[in-house]
């Protein structure tokens, strides 16, 4: 048919013609769009392992400088915490104030201690006196003795059913009881095992002690002296394990709450505390009745060497209460005000000295190999800095690698502690090459090591073609530092290689981000 008759044909049938083209387009535009269908599934296909693309430049051995960001401190400071738990008594020193080494910043409320302190000396006075003039007497052992039993007594009374009866098993005030909180039935059953013992000794042991008197035998003190020891090691488990109940309570827990456990902490503490006081007055006592029997000699010089142990005892307890400072410099932090209860580990006070400023700086995981102690660095874009010293390995929590950074004239640097700051760091190479900035062209690469497939008897990194698919490229590797292995070659600053490359196989489609 010619293109006349064409032409005459179409117009006598304009309609069915005008239908023909319109479904012509829409076949092509069906098919352009499956094409572009076809193509996406190409890039990224269904299930396919993603995987991530990143610059082999970023790697290079011979990279000028590495960035890190940090917090500048003082090379001399001093973070004081509690060891006790104990209201805050005094202070001394407020923050910004110049203090001295061996001056006091804070003190803890430490009463009875210095009370018990006082008679600790007394006693060993005492027994120092008695064995120089050899005037021991057995009366006034056989009173001391029964005078400290009693005592031990009142202690346990009073820590037990005065203080830790109060809130052990009973829910008071809409307060629930320790018991209560614990999740742990074992531990619940061992807190009553533990009650009820010592509701077993202390009848027995108060008639025992109410029938002493002024006729009463050696025999009967150090018998009772001894039943005495073993209701205090009764007491001391039961101590014990309350005090693992409460640090077995869970953290997260109302302001409210948590001040009922930390008041508890403290009763707790207390209560340990003049047990083993009581126990080295037994031990005490138990030597004087001996030492008096055998007059001067070595029961003497026990009771001697017991009193001064009880002595040295309190006194490093009431030094746990005396917060000094054990630098030269200013106070930058006193957490605590008069009347709060300091509780174990609790921050007291920071001391920062006024020797030197430096930077605690955390930089890439990637650049670990590329950090070295002795480097050149500068702060805040113009002062003047050294690496003292680099982690090892890098921070499993946050990846990265913690670096130190010596400030070389902080008198200048119109530095201060707390500020946070950026750091540049000469990469190992520069700084070997005399710190010049300019980068050697070594050739070598640090990669982490999850980013090279290692084979019997080769190696190689993955690049993705334009099909998503893994190309291989073999690579000679040098030495390993952490979890960095050298690439020597094999490599070059152009290439986009796989991250990680666990399981994967040349010509594997991937889904690379």
């Amino acid at each position: 048919m010619n293109i006349s008759k064409l032409s005459s044909y179409i117009k006598r049938h304009s309609v069915l013609a005008v239908t023909l083209g319109v479904g012509v387009v829409a076949i092509m535009i069906i098919a352009g769009r499956v094409a572009a269908r076809k193509s996406v599934v190409a890039v990224a296909p269904a299930g396919a392992r993603q995987v991530a693309l990143i610059d082999a430049s970023a790697f290079r051995k011979d990279a000028s400088s590495v960035s890190a960001n940090g917090t500048i401190e003082s090379t001399a400071q001093a973070d004081l915490k509690s060891q006790t738990s104990a209201p805050v008594a005094s202070i001394n020193a407020a923050v910004g104030d110049s203090v001295y080494a061996g001056q006091v910043i804070l003190e803890l409320k430490n009463a009875d201690i210095r009370a018990r302190l006082d008679q600790a000396k007394a006693n060993a006075a005492l027994a120092e006196g008695q064995y120089e003039t050899g005037t021991v007497s057995l009366e006034s052992a056989r009173t001391g003795a029964a005078d400290k039993i009693r005592d031990a007594y009142s202690a346990v009374d009073q820590r037990v059913r005065g203080e830790l009866d109060q809130f052990l098993f009973n829910t008071t005030g809409g307060v629930q009881s320790l018991t209560a909180r614990v999740s742990d039935p074992k531990l619940v059953d061992t807190l009553h095992t533990d009650r009820n013992d010592l509701d077993n000794y202390l009848a027995p042991w108060k008639s025992q002690i109410d029938a002493l008197g002024g006729m009463s035998s050696d025999n009967d003190l150090l018998g009772t002296i001894a039943q005495s020891k073993i209701v205090l090691v009764a007491a001391a488990k039961l101590f014990d394990d309350v005090s693992a109940a409460l640090n077995s309570l869970s953290k997260d827990m109302s302001a409210s709450d948590a001040a009922t456990i930390s008041g508890w902490k403290g009763t707790v503490s207390a209560a340990k505390s003049a047990l083993s006081s009581a126990v080295s007055s037994m031990t005490s006592a138990d030597a004087s009745i001996r030492n008096a029997q055998s007059g001067r000699g070595t029961t003497a010089e026990a009771s001697i060497a017991s009193a001064e142990a009880g002595v040295k005892s309190l006194e490093a307890e009431l030094a746990k209460t005396i917060i000094v400072s054990p630098i030269n410099g200013k106070i930058a932090a006193v957490p605590l005000r008069v009347g709060e209860l300091a509780s174990p580990g609790a921050l007291l006070a920071t001391v920062v000295g006024s020797q030197g400023l430096q930077v605690k700086a955390f930089a890439s995981g990637e650049d670990l190999a590329r950090i070295t102690k002795g480097a050149p660095a500068m702060i805040q874009g113009g002062i003047a800095g050294v690496v003292t010293a680099v982690a090892p390995s890098v921070n499993q929590t946050n990846k990265k690698v913690e670096v130190t950074v010596t400030v070389s004239n902080p008198a200048v640097s119109n530095l201060v502690v707390g500020q946070s700051v950026s750091v540049s760091i000469k990469s190992a190479s520069v700084a070997a090459a005399g710190g010049s900035g300019e980068a050697s062209s070594s050739g070598s690469y640090f990669v982490p090591i999850q980013n090279v497939k290692i084979v019997p008897g080769g190696a190689y990194v993955f690049t993705v073609d334009a099909d998503s698919r893994l190309v291989k490229h073999s690579v000679i590797l040098g030495a390993v530092q952490g979890d960095f292995v050298e690439i020597q070659s094999g490599v070059t600053d152009d290439m986009k290689i796989v991250s990680p490359v666990y399981e994967l196989e040349e010509g594997q489609t991937v889904d690379a981000e």
